[in-house]
């Protein structure tokens, strides 16, 4: 197994792969990224939740496939010089050189790394990346942390009549955000649920480019296509909050204020909130 590419251009790949690493497991193959490095170079990061696959433009002279630990092998790529990064494997032994920096570590069997899941594409959508990030930007911080009610741990995707509606509730806030999309499937109405956690590295790989970003939605899974990468999370069952019915729609006062003074004000209160 033999390849090469940019120090810079490795080390973002790796960056946005072991995002999915876990950080602590009794399955050492899960505290690593597989590298397939077949007809493409692929790094891969999956904690049997969450899973992010990502292509790197290289040069591949000797194919193969092995895992090395994420955090190690970041931390030897963000440490070499910049320029090209050679990456190679002979009996199970890791070499990684740089110029006059050279590494030797050891690899991790590829047979213990669980295969992604093949997500059957029922439903799929497509929306400017630059619009769900904002989206899930909007709608994190409402999604609540009591693991007591698993549903409203993620956000809800709603889509229906071409427009996508993305809502967040922890039983004291609640945050929603409408946006149209184009969409690939006949049925025009459905939902899902997405974990946090999963949808908060959706928002840190995404870009605040104008390219689209591909959503699909299987049985138990539900998947985010962002350019070169693939990030794939288990959906969440059970019964999500009626939020129409939470929200009301007829009030005493209405308060019109400018968004940046009225930002600026409660900034300026909050310094004395205990």
């Amino acid at each position: 197994m033999k390849f090469s590419c940019e120090k810079a251009v490795l080390l973002n790949a790796t960056s946005i792969a072991t995002k999915a690493v876990s950080t602590k497991s009794t399955i050492p193959a899960l505290e690593g990224l597989l590298i397939d490095a077949t007809d493409i170079l692929t790094l891969t990061g999956y904690n049997l939740e969450t899973g992010i696959q990502t292509i790197c433009p290289a040069l591949v002279e000797t194919p193969g496939v092995t895992v090395v630990n994420a955090r190690l092998f970041g931390e030897i790529i963000r440490r070499l010089p910049d320029d090209i990064v050679t990456f190679s494997m002979e009996n199970e032994m890791i070499h990684i050189s740089c110029l006059a920096t050279q590494f030797h570590i050891n690899s991790i069997s590829p047979e213990d790394f669980p295969a992604l899941p093949a997500v059957e594409q029922i439903h799929t959508f497509s929306i400017v990346e630059k619009t769900i990030k904002d989206m899930i930007a909007e709608t994190l911080f409402a999604i609540s942390r009591d693991e007591s009610k698993p549903i409203h741990t993620g956000s809800l995707f709603e889509v229906q009549n071409g427009q996508l509606t993305l809502v967040s509730v922890d039983g004291y806030r609640l945050a929603l955000r409408k946006e149209p999309i184009d969409i690939q499937t006949k049925e025009t109405a459905f939902s899902f649920v997405v974990p946090g956690s999963a949808l908060s590295e959706v928002e840190k790989i995404a870009s605040e480019g104008e390219e689209m970003v591909i959503i699909s939605q299987g049985s138990r899974h539900v998947t985010f296509q962002i350019g070169d990468t693939i990030l794939l999370s288990r959906r969440l069952e059970g019964e999500f909050l009626n939020y129409q019915q939470a929200i009301v729609n007829q009030h005493a006062i209405t308060l019109k204020a400018n968004a940046k003074e009225l930002l600026k004000s409660v900034d300026r209160v909050s310094l004395i909130i205990i």
